[in-house]
């Protein structure tokens, strides 16, 4: 009898049954009255849980289109742009950039590190920047960046738009839009809202919407801020047409976040992270990113010597868990293992106790059990 298989990627992640169930709903018009009152309700709410007076964007779309449509929106040929890259989705704005005709500058960490905030600082201060773009976490990597430390020191910088990728991030790692000082903040609806694949989501505070303004027409069309405004304010009007069980899904998993507590889902995958960290640590695993530098929502996690990655991801598949491969460098030489969103404790002991038994299917010859005995201990 094979393994019931438990997705722990760092996204898509496990959708629980209430989410699925919307998706699952008979699809009705996208000008039904009750669907246009869900979808009003659901942008009011995401504004509210993520702090911004400003707008919202719940849009069908990826990641990475909403990294697009952040750019897109601030920026115009010519213009300079900063980006700090913790990792390898952070460089993915560079090609994105350079498409658009950007002058782009980079300021890089070493995998498994972060650009400091004084390093941002003394490198927006060399010219003026009509934007600088921060990963908060890279999957990458498994790095957080200092955004709310960043934020503070963007208020030397008024003229430039603070844009924060958050598709790793968001609803799992602290985050608060005009708070911290961010402008843009964007995400996917498959990582921590624990929806599956197929919504882009991103707030803009009050400086990104008068950039957008000043630009006048953008070349851009389906991702224009000014195009969805007024779906956004009223989701009776049409466009293009919304994902409509998409939608209630993520309105269901902005219901299960607010019962939950945002605060309080933030201190869940603080612990649930330390607990896993230490728990692979114990088993002889060592994670890539510094301690201080670790972000909650993934670990990225290099083998000890004799494991072979395509053994060890195949087996621990068998065993019922699936985790994915690493990255550029350090593909074949560490897993990555997601623990966002609405996995439960039970998910992450299940998780521990398939690397056990698949290290002892390997023939990896440590404590047996040790990794269990951490994960009690600190969970």
């Amino acid at each position: 009898m094979k393994n019931q298989k438990l997705v722990m990627i760092p996204g898509p992640t496990p959708t629980v049954r209430s989410i699925t169930d919307q998706m699952g709903r008979e699809t009705v018009a996208f000008g039904d009255p009750a669907f246009v009152k869900d979808f009003k309700e659901l942008v009011v709410d995401l504004k509210k849980l993520l702090k911004v007076d400003g707008e919202c964007f719940v849009v069908a779309g990826t990641g990475t289109m909403a990294m697009e449509m952040a750019i897109a929106n601030v920026t115009k040929r010519g213009d300079n742009v900063l980006i700090v890259s913790n990792g390898f989705f952070g460089d993915r704005f560079i090609d994105l950039c350079q498409r658009k005709g950007l002058e782009v500058d980079v300021l890089s960490a070493p995998w498994g590190e972060v650009v400091p905030a004084d390093a941002i600082e003394s490198k927006l201060s060399e010219k003026n920047y009509a934007a600088v773009t921060v990963t908060h976490v890279d999957t990458a990597t498994g790095a957080v960046a200092p955004i709310q430390e960043i934020g503070t020191m963007m208020k030397k910088f008024p003229e430039t738009v603070y844009i924060v990728d958050g598709v790793a991030a968001t609803v799992g790692e602290r985050e608060y839009v005009d708070p911290m000082g961010i402008d843009i903040l964007f995400t996917g609806s498959q990582k921590a809202f624990g929806v599956a694949p197929g919504l882009a989501i991103l707030w803009a505070g009050k400086k990104a919407l008068a950039r957008r303004k000043a630009l006048g027409t953008i070349p851009e069309f389906y991702i224009d801020f000014e195009k969805w405004i007024p779906i956004m304010n009223d989701p009776s009007k049409y466009y293009a047409t919304p994902a409509v069980n998409m939608i209630w899904a993520l309105k269901e998993s902005v219901r299960l976040i607010n019962e939950e507590g945002i605060e309080a889902r933030y201190e869940r995958h603080m612990r649930v992270s330390n607990a896993v960290n230490a728990s692979l640590e114990a088993m002889g695993f060592k994670v890539l990113a510094k301690k201080g530098n670790r972000c909650s929502t993934l670990s990225n996690v290099l083998y000890p010597e004799g494991i072979n990655d395509a053994e060890f991801r195949k087996e621990l598949a068998e065993q019922g868990v699936m985790v994915a491969g690493g990255l550029a460098a350090y593909a074949g030489k560490m897993f990555r293992i997601g623990h966002m969103g609405n996995i439960d404790d039970h998910t992450v002991y299940s998780s521990i106790a398939a690397i056990e038994r698949t290290l002892i299917k390997l023939g990896y010859k440590y404590e047996k059990g040790i990794g269990l005995k951490t994960l009690l201990e600190k969970m």
